[in-house]
């Protein structure tokens, strides 16, 4: 009876300990698939987000553009947002190149952890508050829209920017500034906020040489 009954202990205790080992074993998977998420979640935030566009068709931008160019004068304004300053230097040169105004998109309330505070911002797709507006704006024909990559999307103070102003019947160009990230990385979250708009030429700078030639690219001021 003592053997019969060690054995059947012993086999309750393999059970037990393959129970154990199946509950340890599940926690870690759950964890690491947790903590991958999150990691996802924190580096790519805008994907978890449902992002439309709904801009203009390539067809559509490519006839208001011709109506654009027929005016005897088309005015240009060059808006940017730039926290390193290589945006800044972008636009500037844009703008100088084109005799076009320029406007800086300066948030109203300062960064004090740009790191943490970006990332919420295109995680909850945030409107941070501009300081400043632009008060002619149904003046100006072609908008571009330069802005730095954070996070693998648009800062979302673009689009708080671009939900400001009644952009219809304009031609809008966004320009990013980045070493590595393409334009099509931040291009979703920014048609996101361009309902009915014509986009176009989109592209990403390194540096002020490459404006020249993208300017004559773009077969706008020619």
């Amino acid at each position: 009876m003592s053997r019969e009954r060690n054995k059947k202990m012993s086999k309750t205790k393999r059970k037990a300990g393959l129970i154990v080992s199946i509950v340890i074993v599940s926690l870690i998977v759950i964890g690491l698939l947790g903590y991958l998420g999150y990691n996802n979640l924190y580096r790519f935030p805008s994907k978890f987000r449902k992002l439309d566009d709904n801009s203009l068709s390539a067809e559509q931008t490519e006839v208001l553009k011709e109506k654009i160019l027929q005016k005897e004068t088309v005015n240009v304004l060059v808006a940017y947002f730039s926290y390193s300053g290589s945006t800044q230097r972008v636009a500037a040169r844009i703008s100088n190149e084109l005799s076009a105004d320029i406007f800086e998109i300066i948030p109203e309330t300062e960064y004090s952890n740009v790191y943490m505070q970006s990332n919420r911002e295109i995680r909850r797709a945030e409107k941070p508050k501009i300081a400043q507006t632009v008060d002619n704006m149904e003046n100006y024909d072609i908008v571009f829209v330069g802005f730095p990559v954070w996070w693998h999307a648009t800062p979302a103070i673009i689009n708080t920017f671009m939900e400001s102003y009644n952009f219809s019947d304009k031609l809008i160009i966004p320009f990013c500034t980045s070493g590595g990230s393409d334009i099509s990385e931040p291009l979703p979250t920014f048609l996101d906020s361009c309902d009915g708009l014509a986009v176009y030429g989109a592209t990403r700078l390194t540096g002020t040489g490459e404006v020249t030639t993208w300017l004559n690219e773009l077969n706008l001021f020619n």
